[in-house]
């Protein structure tokens, strides 16, 4: 995970900002300005303040030795969901590890805190594997909706260094006869944000799409809108997004209002 904000810091200068919060599924919540925040586990220790001054110190190192900016927050928080809600809040994008969460997102019983965390964080938020990378490939999902051209909106203010980069924008088809929804309008603002983009209708099976497709690019990164707390259930264990997180564990960056 460190080294996905060292990239992020080649890439663009970074703020860090740490947070240490109780243990839950994440157990210590990072966030930053600039363009990164992020979650890292840490396994329980009964000398909480002890564990604590290691870690900061072994962060402090890490980004003099990268030359990235760090702030750590000294306050103890004693729940977890409001604390990360209260520092995404005044972060541009929440980070989160997906050591732990990849390994137990199914299809029957989805991460409780994942969903809450993703439902109300206030800003958007970058699902990470474990092998992080930065993207030869931006795949930009579209479906029509206001909230995947939110996402792709956001994508593009924080991150206008990728703008060379190949990027791709999908339209998800619902029906194999769906028309590209405002397609002009959709071409001409993608087109101001990525240099080096091409547009498709997704016009395979999904799990073709995902299976295959994704894997074939260069390094990809995903781009989705993610929905209000109705939604929630079914962006996790009923659409295509839940199944790619489980099979191919690449970064999706997911954005709602």
């Amino acid at each position: 995970m460190l080294s996905f904000a060292r990239d992020l810091n080649i890439l663009s200068p970074v703020l860090v900002t740490a947070a240490f919060v109780p243990e839950v599924d994440y157990a210590q919540l990072w966030t930053g300005s600039g363009g990164v925040a992020m979650s890292v586990y840490v396994e329980p220790a009964e000398d909480e303040d002890a564990v604590i001054e290691v870690h900061s110190e072994k962060l402090k190192k890490y980004c003099a030795a990268n030359g990235i900016r760090l702030r750590i927050h000294s306050d103890r928080f004693d729940f977890a969901l409001p604390a990360i809600r209260k520092e995404a809040r005044f972060a541009d994008m929440l980070v989160i590890s997906g050591v732990h969460f990849f390994d137990v997102i199914n299809a029957r019983q989805p991460n409780a805190y994942m969903k809450e965390i993703l439902h109300g964080a206030e800003c958007p938020v970058m699902l990470v594997p474990e092998q992080s990378y930065l993207p030869g490939d931006i795949i930009l999902m579209y479906d029509g909706s206001d909230a995947s051209v939110y996402a792709i909106k956001q994508f593009a203010y924080l991150f206008p260094k990728l703008a060379s980069t190949r990027a791709t924008l999908v339209h998800l088809l619902h029906r194999k006869d769906d028309p590209f929804p405002d397609r002009q309008l959709m071409e001409e603002l993608t087109s101001q944000y990525f240099s080096n983009l091409r547009v498709m209708d997704q016009d395979m099976r999904p799990e073709a799409f995902f299976d295959t497709w994704i894997p074939a690019q260069d390094r990809p990164w995903l781009v989705c809108g993610s929905f209000g707390r109705s939604d929630m259930s079914r962006f996790f264990s009923g659409s295509f997004i839940s199944g790619l997180i489980r099979k191919q564990r690449l970064p999706i960056f997911i954005a709602h209002r």
